[in-house]
């Protein structure tokens, strides 16, 4: 204890910025975490505690690390509560079709043994008719049998077909149901790209079938300085609007999404000369003024992105492909200016 004491007066400011490093890498750590396990109600998460993280320094007092550490806490908790929420609605989905496919069974075998009674109650009959020496009597009633079995058949058919029909009805509907709930959990629900699980999984995708292809990262330069100034309404307002505009200059069959925060992420089917032609046209028709609404006044803001491409090699994984981009987007944003803004 008394070396650690002497160690901390000897190199006091060596580790101060070694645990403020630490505390900060763990909130990047979490917001990661969280964004991996329900990515549906994880970027505003995210969001926050990298706000958190930018906003430490090695001048920050004692009382602003205390500060983020409660307003860190906060956000999880509220995570967790939206967290929780989402898995219950997802559960309450699967049972409701575990319920009306339950129904469906319990109703076929209802009528079955419905007929199945009446069917014993006729045999019966024709059993006490075979004992009869009347033979006017036995026509009679072997009529009447018939008769009732024509009809019994004819129920079963038409009970059959109904009851057919409604479980193709609610099957096509939770099945539309199903596919509109996969859906959203592939979506950004801000942006309406792609989110960061479905990103993963087009990647892997093509990693597994050996295609030819190109990873961009884009970071918006200055994201947080705007989310500062103008509130996080405005901030929204810009990342929508970037989606909406990126999605034009990018082919159809390339997958575009949000990677989290202020970053972008697209892949290009092609090959790594391909890949930066048309990086080139997007910094030329993407890239530049944006007017955003905070809810007071309407802001013009200049926007650039820093920009991280890699060819994958054939041989390495989709995080070293990913670390290799995110590496060369990093480099590009040590080169570059925070964004200049006016109000309109």
């Amino acid at each position: 204890m008394i070396s650690l004491r002497k160690h901390i007066e000897a190199h006091g400011e060596e580790f101060a910025k070694s645990t403020l490093s630490a505390f900060q890498a763990a909130l990047d750590s979490t917001a990661q975490a969280c964004m991996q396990a329900v990515p549906q109600v994880g970027a505003g998460l995210s969001r926050k505690l990298s706000g958190l993280h930018e906003n430490l320094s090695i001048h920050s007092a004692p009382e602003d690390v205390t500060q983020a550490q409660q307003e860190a806490e906060r956000e999880l908790t509220a995570w967790a509560e939206s967290a929780a929420q989402y898995s219950q609605e997802k559960t309450n989905e699967v049972k409701e079709i575990m319920v009306a496919v339950a129904t469906a069974a319990v109703a076929g075998g209802e009528r079955d043994q419905r007929y199945s009674t009446q069917f014993n109650g006729l045999t019966t009959r024709m059993h006490s008719i075979a004992k009869l020496e009347d033979l006017t009597r036995v026509r009679r009633s072997v009529l009447e049998i018939a008769a009732e079995l024509k009809t019994a058949a004819k129920k079963m058919a038409e009970e059959g077909e109904k009851s057919i029909t409604q479980l193709r009805a609610e099957v096509a509907t939770y099945r539309t149901r199903l596919a509109q709930s996969e859906e959203r959990e592939s979506i950004d629900p801000l942006t309406g790209l792609a989110n960061r699980r479905e990103i993963d999984s087009l990647i892997e995708e093509r990693i597994r079938w050996r295609q030819e292809f190109c990873l961009v990262i884009l970071d918006l330069n200055g994201f947080k300085k705007i989310n500062d100034t103008y509130g996080h309404v405005a901030g929204d307002d810009l990342l929508r609007q970037f989606a909406v505009e990126l999605k034009t200059r990018v082919r159809s069959n390339d997958p575009i999404g949000r990677w989290g925060g202020d970053e972008f992420v697209v892949v290009f089917d092609t090959n790594l000369h391909e890949a930066r032609i048309r990086m080139d046209r997007i910094r030329e028709w993407v890239f530049g003024d944006y007017e955003i609404n905070n809810g007071r006044e309407i802001v013009l803001v200049n926007l650039r992105a820093s920009i991280g491409i890699a060819e994958w090699d054939k041989k390495e994984s989709a995080i070293e492909l990913l670390a290799r981009a995110d590496e060369r987007m990093y480099a590009e944003k040590k080169l570059v200016s925070m964004p200049q803004s006016v109000v309109a």
